[in-house]
């Protein structure tokens, strides 16, 4: 019961269509919220980690969400401007600055995360419990087989024709 070559070639492409779709209509639906709070959805994750570990340097926020350090701290800018976040110098070693949540963090963390709960609920609509426990592993099962991508073999499977479209999409 196998597919033909071309017929397996539209099927990962109406996959990953759909899977890009998804991404897409949900980070921009989830972007407009967390405007209206005054974070990007991408600053979330450092929210929630200095939530939870506050005194973490910039570093290893950096390595603990597998971010690169200037994203961090472009990240950190923001949110300390915004008073979600403050900078103190380590104790013993001047050189590193550890970061730290504010009360105000703190609510904007909260109002954030319960959006995001809110938004799930609302995606998991029609889905069994043992349909979402499906679909998580299928999501789990992709993220493990996307690490066994070698960066050389990601960007010989790209078509020139690939490379266009995206370029089209972040224009839009």
């Amino acid at each position: 019961m196998f597919c033909k070559e071309e017929d397996e070639k539209e099927r990962q492409s109406s996959f990953l269509s759909l899977f890009m779709k998804v991404d897409r209509h949900f980070m921009t639906k989830c972007f407009g919220q967390m405007q209206e709070l005054g974070i990007y959805p991408g600053q979330i994750p450092v929210l929630g980690l200095v939530s939870g570990r506050d005194g973490l340097s910039q570093r290893e926020i950096a390595k603990i969400l597998h971010i690169k350090p200037p994203t961090v701290n472009v990240s950190i800018q923001r949110l300390e401007k915004a008073g979600f976040l403050y900078k103190k110098p380590d104790e013993k070693d001047q050189r590193v600055t550890r970061i730290y949540m504010t009360e105000k963090g703190k609510e904007i963390k909260a109002k954030a995360l319960e959006r995001i709960h809110k938004n799930e609920a609302v995606m998991m609509e029609g889905f069994s419990e043992a349909e979402q426990c499906l679909l998580r592993r299928f999501l789990e099962q992709i993220l493990v087989n996307i690490e066994k991508i070698q960066p050389e073999e990601a960007i010989e499977k790209l078509q020139p024709e690939d490379m266009t479209e995206r370029k089209e999409q972040k224009r839009d």
